[in-house]
């Protein structure tokens, strides 16, 4: 167990045994991906590539994600609270419970009205991913980065962002256009999060970001998830990436941006028998891998001494761990 507090950006597992495991690796809390704007684990191709390209079921599918959150949390066993205001990641600290922040991988839960914003943050959401692959009403994705008739951030996209920061909620732009990402930072008035994501210079692709995009995001006090999947430390698909290689990452993105912009997304997606078989099939990625070493919260551990490694101070590497997000977090989250 580290003696210093972890926060990770970027997780997609949310079971019950998906939080003890986080808990016993080290990690204090996370924000939780719930829902994808496509339907990842849809029972069949037809019905997932229909999903892709609509708002189709996405707000019932978010809600119960959601709701299933929420009755985890009330079990008395599984020991999770869900973060609503910054207090909670003190309370959860002082009375061992693990931390969730309930967020979103993409915007079509938010449908086209403003004001349902109010609503999610009723239930509990307090973090939402702006894109996932394809473009949406907020705005346009990595995917249009090169379409010189992309809108970037939208209008509701900008109304949106002023509403989160109003409300205290975590906007985060990965899988954004650049010109998206642009967007967002003049339009925030607090840090915003790029939570799973690595430097382009050292790993092409185009999730990750350019040089000039690490120092905006630093400059705005926010913070940069470093990923854990091979295809995205490494810039190529097919090829196993080792802990070396995420280290790198946090070297590059920490020599560009500074200490205080990294921390750790790590899109831990699979583990999960109900989902992944699916998941894997309908978003054609069965090669998919993550860093040996670094499968899944259990073995998170495995980062710690090669930070030091690499020359790393103990402070620099409670910030990159969970210092950030726990900034982040307090300068975003109500109370």
């Amino acid at each position: 167990m580290p003696s210093f507090p972890v926060y990770l950006a970027h997780d997609h597992m949310q079971r019950a045994e998906d939080f003890a495991q986080d808990f016993v690796g080290g990690v204090s809390g996370k924000i939780v991906h719930l829902t994808v704007d496509s339907w990842i684990d849809a029972p069949t191709q037809d019905e997932y590539d229909h999903a892709y390209d609509s708002y189709d079921g996405f707000r019932d599918r978010g809600l119960g994600a959601l709701a299933n959150l929420h009755v985890v949390a009330g079990g008395p066993a599984n020991n999770v609270r869900v973060v609503r205001e910054f207090r909670d990641l003190e309370t959860a600290q002082h009375s061992g419970q693990f931390a969730v922040i309930a967020g979103n991988e993409g915007g079509k839960i938010l449908g086209s009205d403003p004001d349902l914003l109010d609503t999610w943050f009723q239930l509990g959401l307090r973090h939402v991913q702006f894109n996932w692959a394809m473009p949406n009403k907020l705005g346009a994705s990595q995917d249009q980065e090169n379409d010189p008739t992309q809108p970037g951030l939208t209008e509701f996209g900008r109304i949106t962002i002023e509403n989160m920061n109003d409300r205290g909620m975590i906007v985060d732009v990965s899988h954004s256009a650049p010109q998206t990402i642009l967007d967002a930072l003049e339009v925030t008035s607090k840090p915003i999060l790029n939570s799973h994501s690595g430097g382009r210079s050292i790993a092409d692709k185009p999730q990750n970001l350019f040089d000039d995009q690490i120092r905006a995001m630093a400059d705005n006090g926010g913070v940069i998830g470093i990923h854990f999947c091979s295809r995205l430390v490494l810039g190529a698909n097919g090829v196993q990436a080792e802990i070396a290689d995420v280290v790198k990452q946090v070297r590059y993105v920490a020599d560009v941006g500074g200490i205080d912009v990294v921390g750790l997304g790590p899109d831990w997606v699979l583990g999960d028998p109900a989902r992944d078989e699916p998941y894997l099939r309908n978003t054609n990625q069965k090669g998919l891998t993550w860093a040996k070493g670094l499968k899944d919260s259990s073995e998170l551990s495995n980062l710690w001494d090669p930070l030091v490694g690499a020359g790393f101070t103990a402070a620099e590497i409670e910030k990159i761990a969970g210092g950030n997000m726990l900034r982040l977090f307090r300068d975003v989250l109500p109370g």
